[in-house]
């Protein structure tokens, strides 16, 4: 296997099949699939947390103070493409991340009430936008996960909580934002269990 794609689409398969081995007590196949594409992942999603600063100046730059409302998607959207070059690491589309922020009024999706200061570029409220699944992990995804309904608009000091803080209290922005998004993430065909997000943060 050469890409995290091609990984992906084994998985795809094997779940396939194991659709069909409705009597085999193993059906853990897939499991195993899904397991080795997390471990490819976890690297890239540490280089994708050392690029989230070129990622938020790109949405910065993106966002306007007057445009037009975008929308919630309602259906599944296309997987993300890998980045030009690598065989592991997926897009962040920063149109996708301001379209985000603009659909949570600038707000933290933690509290509201976290308002440090205004951005220059838009004169709202400075927040961050974050995946809450964490886009590295997008081959065991049948659907895209760059869309509006995984990405949660964090102020500054939530979003660094979410990657550097200890892990209580990662777990309680973690389970907090779970609650709030799986309704917006279940309508577009992502399913995933508590256990399964915070075991992608490497929370246990």
């Amino acid at each position: 296997m050469k890409n995290v794609e091609e990984l992906s689409q084994l998985l795809t398969d094997v779940r396939m099949l194991e659709q069909q081995m409705v009597n085999d007590p193993r059906r853990m196949y897939s499991s195993a699939v899904s397991n080795y594409i997390k471990f490819k992942s976890e690297k890239e999603d540490m280089e994708n947390t050392n690029n989230d600063l070129t990622y938020e100046r790109a949405v910065e730059k993106i966002l306007q103070p007057s445009r037009k409302i975008p929308t919630w998607n309602d259906s599944p959207q296309p997987r993300a493409s890998l980045v030009i070059g690598s065989m592991t690491r997926y897009e962040r589309k920063a149109q996708v991340g301001a379209n985000a922020i603009v659909l949570a009024n600038f707000e933290c999706q933690v509290n509201g009430n976290h308002r440090f200061f205004n951005s220059r570029k838009t004169h709202q409220n400075y927040v961050e936008a974050h995946h809450l699944i964490p886009i590295a992990y997008q081959g065991i995804f049948e659907h895209g996960i760059d869309i509006v309904e995984n990405i949660v608009a964090l102020c500054p000091a939530c979003h660094r909580c979410i990657h550097y803080a200890e892990d209580r209290s990662r777990m309680e922005l973690v389970d907090q934002l779970f609650k709030k998004i799986t309704p917006n993430l279940n309508r577009v065909g992502i399913e995933i269990k508590r256990k399964e997000l915070l075991e992608l943060y490497q929370i246990v």
